[in-house]
């Protein structure tokens, strides 16, 4: 009974994951992906601003995903609405990874946070792959944002003078470590 039990389990695992893996997409040669999901219908009003470093990747609100494809090596995801929320990422070439975008409460509107989600996070991956199976990625490439990162330019030397005083007042900083990949 319980080897049925734990086959049973590691199946269901198995198909959970293999599910979600085939409606990721795959990156280009040398290439890696970052999927950025906001599963949260919370604070659906409010756009969340996405930056990678000092690039302004774009902005959307409710519940949806983006897919940024990037260059490998180290990264300064962040995010921003109420607050900035950060997270360091070592990604690897050809590889896809999850980063959850979650709205908090804040005091005025609602603020976020930011979730690496690990590739063997079975809970996670079901939850995040029903959102990517239903729905088209939002496509903030096609956008064109470069009047609105003229704008923001002063805004993202802020958000990444905040980063490096974080950084250097030891403030715990998110690190979406490169063995999280879902592929």
């Amino acid at each position: 009974m319980k080897r049925t039990l734990f086959l049973l389990a590691c199946s269901t695992l198995f198909f959970i994951s293999a599910g979600m893996s085939q409606d990721l997409r795959s990156p280009a040669e040398g290439k890696s992906l970052v999927y950025f999901v906001r599963s949260s219908g919370t604070g659906a009003l409010i756009n969340f601003k996405y930056f990678d470093g000092e690039n302004y990747l774009g902005k959307f609100k409710s519940r949806n995903y983006f897919i940024y494809e990037c260059d490998p090596g180290e990264h300064v995801f962040w995010v921003t609405s109420e607050n900035r929320d950060f997270i360091e990422a070592n990604i690897l070439p050809g590889k896809v990874y999850i980063i959850e975008v979650r709205p908090t409460p804040g005091a005025l509107k609602a603020a976020v946070r930011l979730f690496p989600i690990a590739g063997d996070d079975a809970k996670s991956k079901k939850r995040l792959g029903k959102l990517i199976s239903k729905k088209e990625p939002i496509a903030l490439h096609e956008v064109d944002f470069s009047s609105e990162a003229e704008k923001l330019e002063y805004y993202i030397q802020n958000g990444m003078k905040k980063y490096l005083s974080d950084k250097e007042k030891g403030k715990k900083i998110t690190l979406l470590p490169a063995e999280f990949y879902h592929n």
